[in-house]
């Protein structure tokens, strides 16, 4: 692409669509085609299932549009899809695509249509970092993350096969993040820092706990690395950035003592109250494996079902965390409640993807956030549910 943007017109007009999505210089044109999830997958050097197709459809009985956007790896299940939407469906001819989307077959991009369409997009590629779709033109692709698909074409998020694990679909589940919500990493973080530091002032702990939250989503938005890594690395650029200097020393005993932070005086028994009721219990944490298992082993915190960014590769608020637990459990997100105390990593992603939502205020930074429920504490969240 050169500097005044892509040469065919069709690609022009994604890349338009996209600027004014804030997606500035996504789209590549290539020399050779791109027309297949194969072909593209070739071109661009990925895996074929981080390619997105857009696939039309047209209700039986409305003609209605719809689109799927669908992993390249996958080939939709059209009698499974028929239960997310309502009607019988009928794949569309090729006039009837150019007609609803504006683009032909071989490169319908997943935006940028005359007018809003249904649109349902596949669990599968919600659980890859980066994703390719079509720029317009069988020649050209633009790059955009799983998070950016679901907020650029406002979809839903569906398995477009049955889910494997669909038979326990009706299992009754609690999610929650961790860290901040069943554990007091704020108190676990600085009891490690302080052998270096000594008791710090108030004023002090605010200033570089608030740097260290900026530190960490900026490392966390780069290409996966351990936590352990990056929670090191965060604390010291922290630490640099107000000018505490022993805290940044202090940084490599961090890791070690996770699994010793201290978990709220309330979350056990809250845990405990719920699976007493016949609910599962699942935590989905911005950590490695190792450490959640040995936090949770330490702290006696009852759960069913653990998905950690090791196993995904990718930091909340990306969706790969929760879509990993609808797979694996076959429940729709509707019958699912989400409990955090964090609005950026957890309430807005797991209101997006159709969980119900309850803001734990833990700590009092997100007094703006907005969910179904806000409660001061789990005990309170948890009584609530048994009045």
């Amino acid at each position: 692409m050169d500097d005044d943007g892509p040469r065919q017109p069709a690609a022009r007009h994604v890349d338009r669509a996209l600027r004014e999505r804030g997606l500035e210089g996504r789209i590549r044109e290539l020399p050779t085609s791109t027309r297949t999830a194969s072909e593209a997958a070739s071109a661009v050097g990925c895996d074929v299932r981080q390619i997105v197709k857009s696939l039309v459809f047209r209700k039986a009985h409305s003609g209605e549009p719809v689109l799927v956007l669908a992993s390249g790896g996958h080939r939709v299940d059209e009698s499974w899809m028929e239960r997310e939407v309502g009607e019988p469906l009928s794949r569309a001819s090729p006039e009837f695509v150019r007609s609803v989307t504006g683009f032909a077959i071989g490169g319908v991009p997943p935006l940028g249509h005359p007018s809003e369409l249904a649109t349902f997009i596949d669990y599968d590629l919600l659980e890859y970092p980066e994703l390719w779709a079509a720029a317009g033109h069988p020649n050209a692709v633009f790059r955009l993350s799983a998070r950016e698909l679901l907020e650029a074409t406002g979809g839903r998020a569906v398995p477009v096969v049955p889910p494997a694990a669909f038979d326990r679909s009706e299992d009754r589940w609690v999610t929650f993040d961790c860290y901040g919500t069943l554990v007091d990493w704020k108190s676990g973080l600085f009891a490690a820092l302080e052998p270096g530091t000594g008791p710090m002032a108030r004023w002090d702990r605010e200033r570089l706990f608030a740097a260290f939250l900026g530190e960490e989503q900026r490392l966390e938005a780069q290409e996966y690395r351990a936590y352990r890594t990056i929670i090191v690395e965060a604390v010291r650029s922290a630490a640099t950035v107000v000018g505490i200097a022993a805290a940044g020393a202090g940084a490599d005993r961090i890791p070690e003592s996770i699994p010793e932070w201290p978990a709220f005086p309330d979350a056990r028994d809250s845990l405990e109250r719920l699976r007493s009721r016949g609910v599962r219990v699942a935590v989905l944490s911005n950590i490695d494996r190792d450490l959640l298992d040995q936090t949770l082993e330490r702290q006696r915190l009852p759960v069913d079902e653990v998905v950690t960014a090791s196993e995904v590769r990718s930091y909340k608020p990306a969706p790969a965390h929760w879509i990993r637990f609808l797979k694996r459990t076959g429940v729709s997100p509707g019958r699912v409640c989400h409990v955090s105390g964090s609005y950026y990593y957890d309430i807005a992603p797991a209101r997006r993807l159709g969980f119900r939502t309850a803001y734990v205020a833990r700590y009092r930074e997100e007094a703006d956030a907005t969910s179904e429920e806000v409660a001061p504490d789990l005990r309170t969240l948890v009584d609530r549910w048994d009045s």
